[in-house]
């Protein structure tokens, strides 16, 4: 007889007995099976000293999606404000074209060169005073001075005069004046005593007023806002990952379990194009399956509980989708709550029978289970159950003679989903059980036998 457990996708041996039916151990010699307590060590820690692989950086932005889209929204909205608080600049442009009189040889080289220097006569005293009292405005020189600049782009015989400051129109306004009064200075300077002028100066683009600021420019706030947002969301997403401690994954179940798994199976639902599988895609057709050949020899009683006290609507979800899968195959099945572990469980007739327990209930009751229920099993919903509540689970069922039959993980938000079809796409409604009513559902000695396979012929 072989000690392992089935897996979704073996064959069923010729007998009809699996994993349920011939390779559980008797309960009673379970006694000593206490499994190793958790260590408590960080979770990338126990992945190796490889650490976080580049599925687990995707695995990790899915499962905290709400942290990196938050904080790059909080990014966007603060780019938004820095725009809004930030005082804005505006800046506008004259142009100045110089030419040179046609008697100077060499007309075009010589320009060219003169112009270079130009720009520097631009910001001078000889400029820039005149247009303060022009304008009569309320600045300082040196202010004046570092609002206006001048560029002569290559190879060409122009200078764009350039100012900046809080008001368009008066940036057009002192832009146009210090254009016209460098053309008055550079034409002083260059003309000579005979009273040849060699260069003229022309305003040849006078400045508007612009009706956009310079700075800061909307989309470049917004982008920086939004890039250190999803940097920072991103960073958070992946530091949250490593703390947290609740079950995603069936390798993370299997870890909080521990290495020494016995006979208990791990129903995972598959990733990828198998998730859509009609045979292997949900965890409770598989247990339905692996209790529907039990149930062709004697009614089958399993008890169905969740390691964490908060999820009792999930494992009841569970329940009733397996019992569903199996209405579906003709099977009589139904679901029963807790009151029907706290006393005399009473026997309705149903083949099969899954009573929704409490984690949080005394050790008596789970040392009832042991003597007259066929097994338990474990639901653990994505994201809801620590792995300290699961090892904590399998030391308290350990030290009551309990081996879970299966460890099923299932979707989160399981519990909002009532009563899903069975693998070949029906969708019957199971039975929900009323409280137990009368005598156990075993023989007068009170005890189920265990599921041992030479009992079960």
């Amino acid at each position: 007889m072989s000690g392992g457990s089935p897996r979704t996708g073996e064959a069923v041996p010729a007998n009809g007995r699996n994993a349920l039916t011939c390779g559980y151990r008797r309960l009673s010699d379970l006694g000593d099976a206490t499994p190793r307590a958790p260590t408590g060590a960080p979770r990338d820690a126990r992945q190796g000293v490889d650490g976080m692989e580049l599925r687990d950086y995707l695995a990790a932005l899915r499962r905290h999606w709400v942290i990196w889209v938050g904080a790059t929204l909080v990014g966007a909205l603060a780019g938004l404000l820095v725009f809004t608080v930030t005082p804005k600049t505006y800046e506008a442009s004259s142009t100045v074209f110089v030419s040179v009189s046609p008697s100077i040889p060499n007309s075009a080289s010589f320009v060219q060169q003169r112009v270079k220097s130009y720009p520097e006569i631009v910001t001078s005293e000889a400029v820039l005073a005149p247009v303060l009292e022009e304008l009569t405005l309320d600045v300082s020189l040196a202010d004046l001075r570092t609002r206006v600049t001048a560029t002569n782009p290559a190879d060409t015989t122009q200078l764009h005069v350039t100012v900046s400051g809080p008001d368009p129109v008066e940036a057009a306004a002192i832009a146009n004046a210090v254009a016209d009064r460098f053309a008055d200075v550079v034409e002083t300077l260059e003309t000579p005593s005979s009273g040849d002028e060699p260069v003229h100066l022309t305003v040849a683009d006078p400045a508007v007023a612009p009706t956009s600021p310079s700075s800061p420019v909307l989309i470049y706030v917004l982008a920086l806002g939004v890039i250190g947002g999803l940097f920072l969301g991103l960073a958070g997403a992946v530091v949250r990952s490593r703390m947290d401690t609740t079950l995603h994954t069936g390798d993370d179940v299997r870890r909080a379990w521990g290495e020494d798994a016995g006979d208990t199976e791990f129903l995972v639902q598959p990733s990828g194009r198998a998730r859509r599988s009609a045979l292997t895609g949900q965890a409770a057709g598989t247990l339905a399956r692996r209790l529907e050949l039990r149930a062709e020899e004697r009614p089958v009683r399993v008890v169905v509980l969740s390691p964490s006290p908060s999820e009792e609507r999930a494992t009841r979800a569970f329940a009733e989708q397996v019992t569903g899968v199996l209405a579906g195959r003709g099977l009589d099945a139904t679901v029963a709550g807790p009151e029907a572990l706290t006393g005399a469980a009473g026997d309705d007739g149903a083949r099969v029978r899954l009573d929704v327990a409490d984690p949080l209930s005394p050790l008596r009751v789970w040392k009832d289970v042991a003597e007259r229920y066929d097994g338990v099993v474990l639901v653990v919903a994505t994201g809801r159950v620590d792995e300290q509540e699961l090892s904590e689970m399998r030391t308290i069922l350990a030290s009551a003679g309990v081996t879970p039959l299966a460890v099923a993980l299932v979707p989160r938000g399981q519990g909002r989903r009532r009563g899903t079809g069975d693998a070949a796409g029906r969708r019957p409604q199971a039975t929900v059980a009323p409280a137990p009513r009368t005598a156990g559902p075993v023989a007068a000695t009170g005890k189920r036998p265990a599921l041992s396979g030479a009992d079960r012929r």
